[in-house]
């Protein structure tokens, strides 16, 4: 007797691979592109709010990326620095390895231990995201603390960058501030105002901000309240749900592509088809609306559907029921999609 309790994987590719942000992927919409342009006439941070999957993070991305094909003396790359539940204020600008820099001097010999003192400490400090903008602002690439690993890969790829020492601007992105405890955006004013900071392990030298701008995007889901003289000193802007149109962009960025291709069997009436099917589920789905990137990976998983030119309902009903766990993500809302699409 055959052994049927497996998994069959005949019908699925590994290989693929999926696709990577583009610039021109993002949708800018006319007021958060004018709320950026305000943040960053008054060099102040942009505090974004909205739910999750509306495209907040990608927004520093797509700014990093058109500055930096803009001007080019801009990182093409935000820095960023996902906030948690027991961030401190420092650790958005270094991180000092205590416990590290303890054993290498208890290992080392007497005399060598003697030697190493606080000179030695600039190997165990790690800057962070505001503290690799404000020593890029300045000039200083390589200096004496470590950095990250995608200003290294930059800077390889770049070498005359280096080389000419010139200042270069950054986007930070401080993302999902809401998670850190209260304190972590109390402290952060000076650091905000100034973009300046004391590195007290290393006999407290103080880092200023150089000639390179420095814009800073804080985002945050709105779980709870944030300090009024922190939000004094931000450009607020609230993402919200999107409607319709902005939801058909999506889909038709996704597969337009293929439209201009010959014998393309995706036409606007087959887009809208797909776009009326969101709607209904996004109606359908009371716990929890699918987002803007729920949408895309719906799209991605059942393009090889779309590009044959079926509809919704002419796709077998097993992959459209695979299809739900992407847009639904509560039990109740996983069985009200099975009865809202289910055939006899």
């Amino acid at each position: 007797m055959s052994n049927t309790n497996k998994f069959d994987f005949s019908d699925l590719e590994l290989d693929h691979e999926l696709p990577d942000f583009k610039l021109q992927d993002y949708i800018l919409q006319p007021a958060l592109s004018n709320a950026v342009k305000v943040a960053m006439y008054l060099q102040q941070p942009l505090l974004i709010t909205g739910k999750p999957g509306t495209g907040k993070t990608r927004l520093a991305e797509k700014l990093a990326g058109d500055l930096a094909q803009e001007f080019g003396t801009f990182l093409p790359f935000p820095l960023v620095f996902n906030t948690k539940t027991i961030s401190a204020y420092t650790d958005l600008l270094y991180q000092y390895d205590a416990l590290g820099h303890f054993h290498r001097a208890n290992i080392t010999d007497p005399e060598q231990a003697k030697k190493m003192g606080s000179a030695d400490v600039y190997r165990f400090i790690q800057l962070n995201a505001m503290g690799q903008a404000i020593m890029l602002s300045t000039g200083a690439f390589r200096g004496a603390y470590k950095n990250m690993r995608l200003l290294d890969d930059f800077l390889k790829k770049n070498p005359e960058v280096e080389k000419n020492k010139q200042p270069l601007g950054t986007v930070v992105l401080i993302d999902e501030v809401d998670k850190a405890p209260r304190d972590f955006t109390n402290d952060l004013l000076n650091e905000l105002d100034r973009f300046e900071f004391t590195v007290r392990e290393d006999e407290n030298t103080t880092y200023e901000k150089g000639k390179g701008n420095i814009f800073v995007i804080i985002t945050s889901n709105s779980e709870k309240g944030l300090p009024d003289a922190f939000l004094r000193r931000c450009v607020f802007y609230h993402i919200d749900p999107p409607g319709d149109e902005f939801f058909r962009e999506i889909i038709v960025q996704k597969l337009t592509p293929a439209m201009g291709t010959e014998n393309s069997l995706v036409t606007n009436a087959l887009i809208d088809d797909y776009l009326e099917v969101f709607k209904q589920i996004r109606e359908c789905t009371s716990k929890k609306e699918p987002s803007t990137a729920e949408l895309i990976n719906w799209l991605f998983y059942l393009r090889p559907h779309i590009l044959l030119g079926r509809k919704f309902s002419d796709i077998d009903l097993s992959a459209q029921r695979a299809s739900y766990g992407i847009l639904a993500k509560t039990s109740e809302d996983l069985k009200n999609l099975t009865n809202l699409f289910k055939t006899e």
